[in-house]
């Protein structure tokens, strides 16, 4: 058997996602803390390449990719994030998906802020044509400081499913379905080592249209420099719709690691 990879994602059902590559300062200075960003801050950039190839008994081909760039003031913060997953296994495609965000965070207190957020998702796996959401609300800053920080927020939004073949859900069938949803969510980052660090994010969206359905949002990541440029990256992500379809599964996780490059 032949092999070759640049990383290695082993995957339950559809729906990969990798975590942000990007670990950025916190936006204001807090005493004995990195100097501020300024209005001014320049955008930092990121991308990250996955895959594995065999042959032989088993032919196979898996692939992701990851890109972001954010820009950082001393007040606000827009990330802008595209990630795409596929594998094959013996001609059969097994998984494929790209998941596009956007989000705008703002300062209007020292410890409060406001959020914008778009996303939209390609998933014909798990029958998701196109997956589109708009959010908006507030947060709060629960720990801010160069090392550590961890994010708390809620708000309201709209999302919006066109799927591959025909769903049942909400009780019908349908080609397309459309709902308000809440949005309640916490995040973190922390540096372990000058080398090390690790990422998280959970997010819970209520079907507001449809009392007691929801979905769920997971995401982990751990970067390990190389150099100032290079690093090493693995993720995971859980994924999970308590209203999928009939033959679509509830949840979907993925395990995935890469080789990034960061630069200004």
């Amino acid at each position: 058997m032949f092999a070759s990879a640049l990383g290695l994602a082993t995957v339950g059902p559809a729906l990969a996602q990798v975590p942000p590559l990007l670990t950025v300062p916190d936006r204001r200075v807090v005493p004995g803390d990195a100097p501020d960003l300024g209005s001014d801050a320049v955008w930092k950039f990121a991308a990250s390449l996955g895959g594995s190839k065999t042959s032989g008994n088993t032919d196979s081909t898996q692939l992701n990719v990851t890109g972001e760039a954010a820009r950082i003031t001393d007040d606000s913060k827009l990330n802008l994030a595209v990630r795409g997953f596929y594998a094959e296994t013996n001609d059969t495609r097994t998984g494929a998906n790209l998941y596009l965000n956007t989000q705008y965070d703002r300062d209007f207190t020292r410890d409060w802020f406001g959020f914008g957020k778009l996303d939209a998702l390609r998933d014909h796996p798990a029958n998701i044509h196109l997956r589109t959401s708009a959010f908006t609300g507030v947060g709060y800053h629960v720990v801010r400081t160069s090392e550590n920080t961890w994010d708390v927020s809620g708000g309201l939004g709209y999302t919006e499913d066109r799927y591959v073949r025909p769903a049942q859900v909400a009780g019908a069938l349908r080609d397309e379905y459309g709902r308000v949803e809440g949005v309640l969510s916490e995040s973190s980052s922390h540096k372990l080592t000058d080398t090390t660090s690790i990422r998280q994010k959970l997010g819970v969206f209520p079907n507001l249209k449809n009392s007691g359905e929801y979905r769920v949002v997971f995401d982990a990541g751990l970067s390990v420099a190389i150099n100032s440029a290079l690093s090493l990256t693995a993720g995971w992500t859980y994924r999970f719709d308590s209203d999928p379809g009939i033959g679509v599964n509830k949840v979907d996780t993925v395990w995935v690691t890469g080789i990034g490059v960061k630069w200004d």
